[in-house]
């Protein structure tokens, strides 16, 4: 007798590439959540730095101080606000901001530490003259940690941890 030509995959075969397909996106699943977080704690850690950026050309601009008010520091609810006003609360509708930041926007990014809560610019000359610092973003999973610092003269750069880096940031000490 005579078999018949089979064409086509059986079952078994199918299930097995079901299978495999199954275990690979279980092991990209963590490394995917670890990218995600890491791109939120760079957004963060830029979108301050855009901000500081803003209130310094402002305070030149509109020939008056400008301030940037962060709150929240130490958890996962934090703000900040880009404001005329040098206690201008971002938790609150009521202060009017030229721009405002939030955890709303980068999930699993906690406001580390921030050597100040206010950040204010000079109308003269842009500086941030006693009121220069750093404020840290972490990521809560990663542990990853990028810091923005404020010079004296009203520069902004964005550093990052030497113990668990950000690729693309230059490691320093001072971002602990």
């Amino acid at each position: 007798m005579q078999q018949a030509q089979q064409n086509g995959i059986t079952l078994i075969e199918v299930l097995v590439g079901l299978v495999l397909l199954v275990i690979a996106g279980l092991v990209a699943v963590p490394s995917f959540t670890e990218y995600l977080e890491r791109q939120r704690l760079k957004a963060a850690a830029e979108s301050l730095a855009a901000s500081l950026n803003l209130a310094r050309s402002e305070a030149l601009a509109q020939q008056q101080f400008m301030y940037v008010q962060l709150a929240g520091q130490g958890s996962e609810r934090w703000c900040y606000a880009v404001s005329k006003e040098p206690k201008c609360d971002c938790f609150s509708a009521a202060c009017e901001a030229l721009q405002r930041g939030d955890s709303v926007k980068q999930p699993g990014v906690e406001l580390g530490s921030a050597s100040r809560s206010t950040f204010r610019f000079n109308w003269k000359n842009g500086s941030a003259t006693g009121a220069n610092g750093t404020a840290s973003f972490v990521g809560q999973k990663t542990g990853q940690q990028l810091c923005v610092v404020l010079s004296n003269l009203g520069r902004v750069r964005i550093i990052t941890s030497k113990n668990k880096p950000v690729d693309g940031y230059p490691q320093d000490a001072t971002c602990r």
